[in-house]
C-alpha cells in the first residue's frame, strides 16, 4: 500500500513538473526522466546516466503582445491607423482566448483530480472509523490489524496533503 500513496505523490509531482516544463524550456534547459533499479520514475534537469530518457516536450512559441494593446488602447491620429489598431487588437483578444481555454482545461483536470482525491479521503475515512476500524478475517494477529490501522492513517495524511496541493494549485490557476 506504500506504492499508492507513492503513485499519488508521483502524479501530483508530475503536474507540478508539467507546469513548470515550459518555464524550463524557455530557459534552454532539458528535462530527463530516470527510472531507477527499484522502477522509481524521478524527474531533473540533468542526464543521471543508466535509466534516463529525455523528456520530449514541444516547444514553447512566445508571441509579444501588439503594439497597439501595449500602449494601453491610445487614441489613433487617423482612420487607418485605426482599423490596424481594432485588427491588432482583435488578434490579441483571439489569443486571450485561448490562453483562457488552455487554462480552463488545466482547471478542469485539476478539478477532477481534487474531486478523485475528496472521494478517496472519503472512503478511507469510512474504512478508518475514527482510529477503530473493523477487523477483518485475514488479522488473526493483531499486528495485522494495527498495521493496517497505521496504513490507513497514512494513506489518510497523504490524501489529504495531495487535496491541499490541488486547491493551492487551483486558486493560482484561478488569479
Amino acid at each position: 500500500m506504500v506504492k499508492s500513496s507513492f503513485i499519488h505523490y508521483s502524479l501530483i509531482f508530475l503536474v507540478l513538473v508539467l507546469f513548470a516544463v515550459p518555464q524550463a524550456q524557455a530557459l534552454g534547459t532539458e528535462m530527463f526522466v530516470c527510472t531507477g533499479a527499484d522502477g522509481v520514475r524521478t524527474y531533473q534537469n540533468s542526464d543521471g546516466g543508466a535509466g534516463c530518457v529525455p523528456l520530449n516536450l514541444n516547444p514553447i512559441t512566445v508571441v509579444p503582445a501588439p503594439r497597439s494593446a501595449a500602449k494601453g488602447g491610445g487614441v489613433s491620429e487617423s482612420k487607418s491607423a485605426g482599423s490596424a489598431g481594432r485588427r491588432a487588437a482583435a488578434a490579441y483578444d483571439s489569443r486571450s482566448a485561448a490562453d483562457f481555454n488552455a487554462k480552463d482545461d488545466r482547471m478542469k483536470i485539476l478539478q477532477e483530480e481534487l474531486r478523485i482525491e475528496e472521494s478517496k479521503l472519503k472512503s478511507l475515512q469510512d474504512e478508518y472509523k475514527n482510529g477503530q476500524p473493523d477487523r477483518l478475517g485475514s488479522e488473526k494477529n493483531y499486528q495485522k490489524y494495527l498495521d493496517r490501522v497505521s496504513r490507513l492513517e497514512q494513506e489518510i495524511m497523504v490524501t489529504n496533503d495531495n487535496i491541499e496541493i490541488l486547491k493551492t494549485e487551483l486558486i493560482r490557476l484561478s488569479k
